[in-house]
C-alpha cells in the first residue's frame, strides 16, 4: 500500500499537466491577492486580503478555484485509474497486491493529493496577504458590524485570523472530497468524455443549491450563523461521501477490474 501511495505521488510530480494544474491552484488565489491590493487603496485588512473571504470585486479567482474543483483534482491525480485501466496497470497490481489494497490506495492519493495542494496554495495565500497588507486596516465596516443574533460573525470578527485557518482546513477537506468524486465517478465511468463532464456536473448542482450550496461551506465572514454552515457541511459531506462508497462498493463487489 505504502509502494502505491509513493508511486501515485511520483506520477503526480512527472506528469506535466498535474504539474500545470498545481501550479494553476497556487497562482489563482495570488491573482485574488493582486486584484485586492489594487481595488482597496488604502489597504485592506489582512485578514480580509485572505481569498476565501472573497473581497475582489467579481470574485473572479474563487469562481474559477471552487467551481471546477473536480475538473482540477481530476487532472492532479484523480484520473490515474482510467489510465491504469487503459494500459493495463491496474491488473497487474491487483494480481500482485489484490483488489481491496489497490482501490484503497487509489482512493487515500485521490483525497491526500489534492487536500496537501490546495493547503499549500491557501497558506501561502494568507502568509502572503499578512506580508502584503500588514498595515492594513480598511474592513468596510464588515470587522466592525454589531451582530450578536449571528454568532458565528461575532466569533470571526473576535478571532479573523483563526476562523481564516478553520475555513483553510475545511475547503483543503473538501478539495480532498473533490478528488474523491472524481475518481470515483472514473472508476464507474472509466472514460474522460464522461468521467469529467459528470463529475463536473454533479459538483456543479452542490454547488447552485440555494440553501445548502457548497459554497457556503467555504468563505468567512458571511451572513450565515452555525446552524445554516453546518447543516449545509453535512448535507454536502454526506453526498460526496455516499458517492465515495457506493463506488468503492460497486469496484469492490464486481468482477471487472
Amino acid at each position: 500500500m505504502e509502494n502505491k501511495m509513493k508511486s501515485n505521488i511520483l506520477r503526480f510530480c512527472k506528469d506535466k499537466k498535474s504539474i500545470s494544474i498545481f501550479w494553476f491552484i497556487i497562482l489563482l488565489p495570488c491573482l485574488d491577492l493582486i486584484l485586492v491590493k489594487a481595488q482597496w487603496k488604502l489597504g485592506l485588512n489582512p485578514n480580509l486580503s485572505f481569498v476565501l473571504a472573497g473581497m475582489s470585486a467579481g470574485h473572479i479567482p474563487q469562481i474559477l478555484l471552487f467551481w471546477f474543483l473536480p475538473i482540477y483534482t481530476l487532472i492532479l491525480c484523480s484520473d490515474s485509474y482510467i489510465q491504469d485501466v487503459k494500459t493495463g496497470v491496474n491488473n497487474l497490481i491487483i494480481s500482485r497486491k489484490g483488489k481491496r489494497a489497490y482501490l484503497l490506495n487509489n482512493f487515500y492519493s485521490s483525497f491526500l493529493i489534492p487536500f496537501l495542494v490546495m493547503f499549500i496554495a491557501l497558506l501561502i495565500n494568507l502568509i502572503l496577504a499578512w506580508i502584503v497588507n500588514s498595515n492594513g486596516h480598511e474592513s468596510s465596516g464588515l470587522l466592525e458590524m454589531n451582530n450578536p443574533k449571528n454568532e458565528l460573525f461575532s466569533f470571526s470578527q473576535q478571532h479573523p485570523l483563526l476562523i481564516n485557518v478553520i475555513f483553510l482546513i475545511n475547503v483543503s477537506f473538501f478539495t480532498g472530497l473533490a478528488g474523491l468524486l472524481g475518481l470515483s465517478i472514473s472508476m464507474i465511468f472509466p472514460d474522460r468524455k464522461y468521467t469529467y463532464p459528470l463529475a463536473f456536473f454533479i459538483w456543479f448542482i452542490l454547488v447552485a443549491l440555494p440553501n445548502h450550496t457548497i459554497t457556503m461551506v467555504m468563505q468567512p465572514f458571511t451572513e450565515y450563523d452555525y446552524n445554516y454552515v453546518i447543516s449545509s457541511w453535512l448535507f454536502n459531506f454526506i453526498i460526496l461521501f455516499i458517492i465515495t462508497i457506493v463506488a468503492y462498493i460497486y469496484k469492490e463487489k464486481t468482477d471487472e477490474l
